[in-house]
C-alpha cells in the first residue's frame, strides 16, 4: 500500500511551532506500536504508520528510498525477489513493524559487530523540522555524501529531532547460505573465544554466549561457509537468530531487562542476574540483574547501560549540552517526543 500524507504531517507541525510554548504541549510521533519491546512507548498524537510506500527501489545501484510507515516485511518481500536484503540486520518485532520505528529505535541485531550498524546503511532522509520544514539531508547513492551526518543523526533519536518522512537505505546481495554452530565454553575461555572468532571474519555474521554455550552464525557463499564448518567443528545450533534479533526468546520476558554496551570484550562481573553476550562480547543482556551496580560497573569499563525495563539508573557517558544544543537547532520549542528526549538524553535511563 502508498500512501503519501507528507503534508498533513507538514501542517500538525507548524501549526504546533506556530503556537508557542504552553499552548499546545508537544507532538508525540509513533508509528505500528510493536516496539515496546526495545523501551520505545508508541502512545502517538501523530502517526506515520499510515505514511507509506517504497518511493524508490534501484537494484543495481543496491538503494532504496521508503516512506516511514512502510513496513520492513513489506521491503523485504521485495527485497529477496532480487536476492538482496539490507546490509545491516535491523530488528523486526511483528509483521506491522515499519521502517521508521527501526530508525527511531536505532537498535542493532546480532550480525552489528560484522556487518556494520543500521546507522551505517542511512544515505539520506527527508523529514519535518520543529519549525514546520520539509528539510532533505544526504542523497540517494553513496557519491553524495553531504548531510550524511544528519541523517545519521535520526538514528535512534526515538523521534525527537523531526518527524521523518522517508529514508534511503544502502543494500546488499543477499548471502548463499546462512549456517550456525554451538560449542560447550566455560566463562574462563570466552575471552579466548574471542580472540579466536575474530579469525572468522568475514563469514562470521553472528554471536551468542548463553548458559556455557557459545552460538556461532556464519554466511557467504556455501563453499566457504562449510570450508569454515569443517574447520572448526561444533555441533548444528538449533538457535533462532530473528526471535534472538527480535529479542523474543525466553531470556528477555524477566521483569528487569537492561542492555550493557562496551568499548570491548571486558569481563564483566555479575553479582545478580543472567547474561546473555553478543558481538564478540561488546553487548551484554542481563535479565533481572540489579541495574545501580551494573550501571557502576560498566561505567568503570568506559561502557553505558540503557535499561529496557525495570530499575531506572542514570545513562552515564552522554553529553546533555550537545544533545539540548542539537535539539534546539532543528527543534527549538521542543515540539517533538519531549518524555523521550528528557529520559533517554539528558541523563535518565528507560524506566
Amino acid at each position: 500500500m502508498t500512501r503519501d500524507i507528507s503534508d498533513v504531517i507538514a501542517a500538525q507541525v507548524a501549526a504546533a511551532y506556530r503556537g508557542g510554548e504552553g499552548d499546545i504541549a508537544s507532538i508525540c510521533l509513533g508509528g505500528s506500536g510493536s516496539r515496546g519491546a526495545f523501551g520505545v512507548d508508541d502512545q502517538a498524537t501523530v502517526s506515520l504508520a499510515d505514511h507509506t510506500g517504497i518511493v524508490d527501489y534501484q537494484p543495481d545501484e543496491l538503494t532504496l528510498r521508503a516512506r516511514a510507515g512502510t513496513p520492513i516485511s513489506e521491503i523485504e518481500a521485495l527485497l529477496r525477489q532480487n536476492n538482496q536484503c539490507f546490509a545491516a540486520e535491523i530488528p523486526s518485532p511483528s509483521t506491522g513493524s515499519t521502517l521508521g520505528g527501526a530508525i527511531a529505535c536505532g537498535w542493532d541485531g546480532p550480525g552489528r559487530a560484522f556487518a556494520g550498524a543500521l546507522r551505517d546503511i542511512v544515505l539520506g532522509c527527508q523529514l519535518v523540522n520543529g519549525r514546520g520544514e520539509t528539510v532533505r539531508f544526504g542523497g540517494q547513492v553513496m557519491k553524495n555524501v553531504a548531510g550524511f551526518d544528519l541523517a545519521r543523526l535520526q538514528v535512534g533519536a526515538l523521534g525527537t529531532l523531526g518527524a521523518m518522512l522517508d529514508v534511503t537505505l544502502r543494500l546488499q546481495p543477499r548471502p548463499e547460505c546462512t549456517k550456525s554452530v554451538v560449542f560447550d565454553v566455560s566463562p574462563i575461555e570466552i575471552g579466548e573465544w574471542w580472540q579466536r572468532t575474530r579469525t572468522l571474519r568475514p563469514l562470521l555474521s553472528g554471536t551468542c554466549y548463553l548458559e556455557r554455550r557459545l552460538h556461532l552464525r556464519f554466511s557467504g557463499r556455501e563453499l566457504a561457509v562449510n570450508d569454515v564448518l569443517k574447520r572448526i567443528g561444533g555441533e548444528v545450533s538449533a538457535l533462532d537468530w530473528h526471535a534472538l534479533r527480535d529479542l523474543k526468546t525466553e531470556f528477555f520476558h524477566g521483569e528487569r531487562l537492561a542492555c550493557a554496551y562496551l568499548p570491548r570484550y571486558s569481563s564483566l562481573p555479575l553479582t545478580a542476574g543472567q547474561a546473555l553476550v553478543e558481538w564478540e562480547g561488546a553487548r551484554v543482556w542481563v535479565r533481572n540483574g540489579d541495574h545501580l551496580t551494573l550501571a557502576r560497573d560498566v561505567t568503570e569499563l568506559g561502557g553505558f547501560v540503557r535499561v529496557m525495563r525495570g530499575q531506572m539508573v542514570s545513562t552515564r557517558g552522554i553529553t546533555p549540552a550537545w544533545h539540548r544544543a542539537l535539539k534546539s537547532a532543528l527543534d527549538p520549542k521542543g515540539v517533538f517526543n519531549p518524555v523521550h528526549f528528557e529520559r533517554c538524553f539528558t541523563g535518565e535511563g528507560f524506566a
